[in-house]
């Protein structure tokens, strides 16, 4: 699915390959060093090392600068996004403590013996695949911006994650019944749509991916047919020979996708629309039942998916976030980057 889900910091698990092995079976070359751990800000009380701040910071400026001139970051305008950046990184920062935070309402732990256990069983793993070579492990997760602090601090939230899921689900917070579920999927709180990509991917300025875009919105508003264009032209591989397209419910896929989805009618295309996947161009399609009934497993696991990405983000909402002193001697750009 090239539209991105909800969190744009979450880009690694399941990502990270075999390197090559290399003498570098000393695991204490994966202790945090204690400028890592430095504190750069609290969120509902629970400390932020610099080495998370890192890895968010780090990976969303690789996004906002994917497609962009070298000069975006200057003038007023370079501020204005500077600040748009950092909101996004707190932001991202805040709903990943907001796991731990409500995880406390309901009772779950990270020291919890069961999260631990399953954390060193789930990193061991890890290691193994590296057959033990640290240092190889080490160099494959730096590339996206983490050490093994961070690596660990993000396995754990999954865990934590799918027990918080469990705790709501039992306390009525997310439905387990399908009959319900089947409701939503037949009300206009579940839609169907297609896209037509502008990928802002493989060195395209955002300027020419913008053009093109809006080009592409051109030929429709001129009789094109929509779902020709989608084939012969758009750049979401999901989209490809794919004459379903996409159907979810809010929480699921990026936030400025959705609510341009549901602002349409069946039938209606909509205009240019920014996401971190390019510009979209979106076309609401009646839903087939049948479709729907085949694939009801998987969908269920996504609308379930998406309900719980959005309680924790109304959670993250009413979460203190208290930046340190130490904050202010890290910008962004002098933090190092992997890439650059």
């Amino acid at each position: 699915m090239k539209t991105v889900t909800r969190l744009a910091a979450g880009v690694l698990l399941g990502t990270v390959l075999l390197s090559a092995t290399s003498c570098g079976d000393d695991k204490k070359l994966l202790e945090s060093t204690k400028d890592d751990q430095i504190v750069v800000m609290t969120v509902a009380g629970h400390d932020v090392p610099l080495e998370l701040y890192r890895y968010v910071a780090l990976n969303y400026k690789r996004v906002y600068e994917t497609g962009k001139s070298s000069d975006m970051w200057l003038g007023e305008s370079g501020a204005a996004l500077m600040e748009e950046l950092n909101a996004d990184v707190e932001k991202s920062i805040v709903t990943l403590y907001a796991t731990l935070a409500m995880c406390e309402e309901y009772g779950i732990s990270a020291d919890d013996a069961y999260i631990t256990d399953a954390l060193e069983i789930t990193m061991d793993a890890v290691y193994e695949e590296y057959e033990y070579d640290y240092k190889a492990y080490a160099d494959a997760i730096a590339q996206y911006n983490m050490n093994d602090g961070v690596y660990r601090f993000v396995i754990r939230n999954e865990l934590l994650s799918a027990e918080l899921l469990n705790a709501l689900t039992e306390a009525g917070k997310i439905p387990d019944d399908d009959n319900v579920i089947r409701e939503v999927f037949d009300s206009d709180e579940f839609i169907r749509v297609k896209q037509l990509l502008s990928s802002n991917e493989n060195g395209v300025s955002d300027e020419d991916c913008l053009a093109r875009a809006e080009e592409l919105l051109g030929q429709i508003s001129g009789g094109a047919d929509f779902d020709e264009l989608v084939q012969k032209k758009g750049q979401d591989l999901f989209m490809f020979n794919n004459d379903d397209g996409y159907y979810f419910a809010r929480g699921y896929l990026d936030t400025a996708f959705e609510d341009a989805a549901f602002a349409l009618e069946i039938g209606e295309v909509s205009d240019v629309v920014k996401t971190s996947a390019g510009y979209s161009i979106i076309k609401r399609y009646e839903k087939d039942p049948a479709y729907i009934e085949k694939h009801f497993d998987d969908l269920r696991e996504d609308y379930i998916s998406g309900l719980y990405n959005l309680a924790v983000e109304a959670f993250a909402e009413t979460l203190t976030v208290t930046p340190t002193d130490e904050l202010q001697n890290y910008s962004i750009f002098n933090l190092t980057d992997t890439e650059d």
